[in-house]
Order: structure tokens, then C-alpha cells, then sequence
């Protein structure tokens, strides 16, 4: 392909998106004929500086989004790979090392009673480690000792946690002063349904807060707090016009009938079908962008956008880039990735997942418990348990 062939087929750019996918990537990435350019002897106004500015943030932001989505990805397929055997394995190992350990405090004779407060100690810790990453109801022999160790029934215990849960969610809403209903939680349900409750739970408190607000007494507001109030409304009022407008005039620009040229047809077939299914989902965002691709293909210049025009895109912008920055945070704690969670740092996040370090020390404790459960199979078995009980003791 000429080097003006692949021009041709590039000046179709998005207006965040460094080329569009039609073709293969440029060798160098094409500069951005968004960003407005001071003219001679005549400095950027603030609508200009705001919008370079946001445009700039909104560019950073999809690559911060789309490098955090490929890393997660790529951890849960390492997850998916080495990390979920051996954790598969090591509920086997533990559920036997449990199972053998448990006959040793139930006989009366060899350990003493110190001993035995020690061995339950660690026989509850191996259990909640199995219930952790065991998503299956436990067999009746692990429900049994359960119950030995515990004093309650595993399917009581669960009951119990499970509205403890939901009773502390509820006293912290009824501290807020709001009245949140959790009775159609429970904890049969799956993970998938438990979220969208939870997203419902979420609408109807942000719903009271709006109106517990709205039902306060309101406070004298101040000319300036008045001023930007109106020109909020006139920003609005003027967004939601400029949908139908930006709509008529892309539609003309781009309808592919008046186009002669075969290959520049082809664009605009594409770009109109994006300009319909925008406009039809009332994305503003996206007929922005193909405003934008326009101006900039019809060889004008963003610095003839007027002051008026530039903050109605600002406005777009900012609100682009909040949804990004929650897209980003929400993205970390999404289900897909929840197998990853137990693995993160204390503040969470994709850079603090280190899937080899765990695959390594994984496979270590997987070689000591064999060990184990070798020693406590063979004739020096009341050994392996003392020498356990004087690993939890000196650790304590």
C-alpha cells in the first residue's frame, strides 16, 4: 500500500482512539488534530486550555483503562492456568492432613490437654482455608469434624455469618438514616445475583440520599452560587439541543449518497452507521467524536470553535473522563476478576497481583503438607503431630 493510501484511509480519525481499525496500524502514530494550537501573537483562551487539557486526560485515561483490562486479563488466565490447580490440589491435601490430624485429637491418650487446645486451633485455621477456596458443600466427615471444632453445624455457622453480614449492613444504613431492606439476599443465591442486588441496594440509597437531601431546609444561596447554577442549566439546555443538531448536520455531511469518490464512500457508510446507532442511544460522547473526525477532514480547525460551543464539549469531557476514572476503579472490583482479590495487596490493584511469587509458594506448601501427610501415614506419625503443635506454638 502507497504512502498516501494509507493516509487516505486515515484521516477518518476517532477522537480518542489514535487510528481507526480498518487498516493496519501506521508505523508512527499520527499527531492529534484535536488538540488546538495557539495562533501567532494570540495565547489559548480558558475554554481552549480546559479542552487540551481534558482531551489530553480522556487519551491517558483509555490507555491507564485498557493496559489495567489487559493486565487483569492476562493475570487471570495465569490464574486460570497455574494458580487454580494448584489451589484444587492443596483442598485435596488439606482435607486429608485434616481428616488425619483429626483422629489425634479425638483419641484421648497421646496428646496432652494443652497440646490439643493447640491442635484445634490449627485444625480450625486448615478448615477455614479449605471453605475458603472450596466452592462445594463440604463432605459429611469434614461437616463432622467441623461441627467437633466449632460446636455449631457448618450449614448453622454459614446461616449465622451470613445475617451477621447482612445485619451489620443494616445498622450501618440505619446510622446513615436511611432504610435499606437486605431480606431478598441470601446466601443460596449466586455470585452474578448477589452483585445485582447489591447494584439495586446502591440506586435506591443513593435515591434517599437525594431526597433526604432535597428535604432538608435549603440555605440562602449566594449571587455566585445563583450565577453558576444558570449557566449550569443554559450548559444543559444547550447539550441536550446540540444532540439534535450535531445529528442533522453529520447526517448531511457524511450521508455516503453525495459522495462520489468509491472509497470515500466506503468511510462514510461506516461512519454513519456509528453516527445512527449513536444518536439512537442518545450518546452524545460518540457524535462529539464524529463531529470532531468532520472538522478535522474537512481541513478546518478547532480553533474556530466558538467559547460557547467549547464549553458545552467541556462539559462532555469532564463527565468522559469521571466515567472513565470509575470504569478503571470498578474494573479492579468486577466478579470476572474475584478470584485475583485474595492475592492482592492491601489496596488493591492489578500492579500489587504477583501470580508467580503465589504459584511459588503455593508449590511450597503443597511439598510440606505432603510431607505430612507421608509422616502422618507412616509409624513416626505422633511425631509429625508434635513437631506441628511446636511449629504453631513457637509462631505464636
Amino acid at each position: 500500500m502507497k504512502h498516501s493510501e494509507r493516509k487516505k484511509i486515515y484521516m477518518q480519525t476517532s477522537l480518542f482512539d489514535k487510528f481507526d481499525t480498518i487498516a493496519t496500524a501506521p508505523k508512527h502514530e499520527p499527531a492529534n488534530g484535536l488538540i488546538i494550537s495557539p495562533q501567532k501573537q494570540k495565547p489559548l483562551n480558558k475554554q481552549q486550555q480546559a479542552f487540551n487539557r481534558l482531551v489530553k486526560r480522556i487519551e491517558k485515561l483509555r490507555q491507564e483503562l485498557a493496559k489495567t483490562s489487559a493486565d487483569l486479563d492476562e493475570k487471570l488466565n495465569y490464574y486460570g492456568k497455574h494458580i487454580h490447580p494448584l489451589e484444587q490440589e492443596l483442598i485435596t491435601m488439606r482435607k486429608e492432613a485434616v481428616k488425619l490430624l483429626f483422629s489425634f485429637y479425638t483419641d484421648k491418650k497421646p496428646l496432652s490437654k494443652l497440646q490439643k487446645e493447640t491442635l484445634k486451633y490449627f485444625l480450625s485455621l486448615q478448615i477455614k482455608e479449605i471453605l475458603s477456596l472450596d466452592i462445594n458443600k463440604p463432605d459429611e466427615e469434614l461437616e463432622r469434624i467441623f461441627k467437633s471444632i466449632n460446636g455449631v453445624s457448618f450449614e448453622d455457622e454459614s446461616n449465622r455469618q451470613f445475617e451477621m453480614m447482612k445485619d451489620e449492613m443494616e445498622e450501618m444504613f440505619e446510622g446513615l438514616g436511611f432504610d435499606i431492606d437486605l431480606e431478598g439476599i441470601n446466601k443460596d443465591m449466586s455470585q452474578e445475583e448477589i452483585m445485582a442486588k447489591l447494584k439495586s441496594l446502591e440506586e435506591e440509597f443513593n435515591k434517599q440520599q437525594e431526597n433526604e437531601g432535597f428535604q432538608k431546609p435549603p440555605r440562602k444561596k449566594t449571587a455566585k452560587q445563583l450565577e453558576k447554577e444558570e449557566k449550569e442549566r443554559q450548559l444543559e439546555e444547550a447539550r441536550n439541543k446540540n444532540i439534535s443538531s450535531i445529528y442533522r448536520q453529520l447526517a448531511k455531511a457524511l450521508h455516503p449518497d453525495l459522495e462520489q469518490d468509491e472509497e470515500m464512500k466506503m468511510q462514510k457508510e461506516l461512519l454513519m452507521k456509528r453516527l445512527t446507532i449513536a444518536y439512537k442511544n442518545n450518546d452524545l460522547h460518540s457524535m462529539l467524536g464524529l463531529e470532531m473526525e468532520w472538522i478535522h477532514n474537512e481541513e478546518q480547525n478547532t480553533d474556530n470553535l466558538s467559547n460557547e460551543k467549547l464549553a458545552i464539549y467541556n462539559q462532555v469531557l469532564k463527565e468522559q473522563a469521571q466515567d472513565l476514572e470509575e470504569q478503571k476503579n470498578a474494573l479492579m472490583n468486577h466478579p470476572r476478576f474475584l478470584p485475583l482479590l485474595r492475592y492482592s495487596g492491601f489496596f488493591f490493584g492489578a500492579e500489587s497481583v504477583n501470580l508467580p511469587k503465589e504459584k511459588r509458594q503455593l508449590e511450597e506448601t503443597l511439598r510440606s503438607i505432603k510431607t505430612s501427610i507421608s509422616n502422618l501415614k507412616g509409624k513416626e506419625a505422633l511425631k509429625e503431630v508434635k513437631e506441628i503443635i511446636r511449629e504453631i506454638d513457637d509462631s505464636a
